[in-house]
């Protein structure tokens, strides 16, 4: 089975603007719509995620969170995401990807006074 993953960027100014896409696909998918009640600490989601193969990896939340993972005392990873602001990372970004170890959890923490909706989207290649 195969998935697919198209990211869309763009950028509009000065009368000017101008947007890009591109396609990604891979044979595994993880896709979790979350509701985070606030004052939430550490609510946990089970995931799976092999670092190494995470082709497009996009998380957004509605609400400020931060997102831990693996444990929410002792992360391997602390992700703050700001309300609206989508962090995305693909296999062609500048960045260096924001997860440093496979993930089995994650643990959302929301202290925004509201409750959030976490959006987790994840496109890894189990055979690359």
């Amino acid at each position: 089975m195969s998935f697919s993953q198209t990211v869309t960027q763009g950028w509009s100014g000065n009368g000017r603007g101008y947007t890009a896409s591109k396609a990604y696909s891979a044979d595994g998918s993880e896709s979790r719509d979350v509701s985070v009640p606030d004052s939430s600490t550490d609510l946990e989601v089970v995931i799976g995620i092999d670092y190494d193969e995470v082709v497009n990896l996009f998380l957004y939340s509605d609400q400020d969170v931060t997102i831990e993972t693996n444990s929410g005392s002792v992360p391997d990873d602390t992700i703050s995401l700001k309300a609206g602001v989508p962090l995305n990372w693909n296999a062609d970004s500048y960045f260096d990807n924001p997860l440093s170890a496979d993930v089995t959890s994650l643990f959302i923490t929301n202290a925004s006074g509201a409750a959030a909706t976490v959006r987790i989207e994840v496109l890894q290649d189990s055979t690359p």
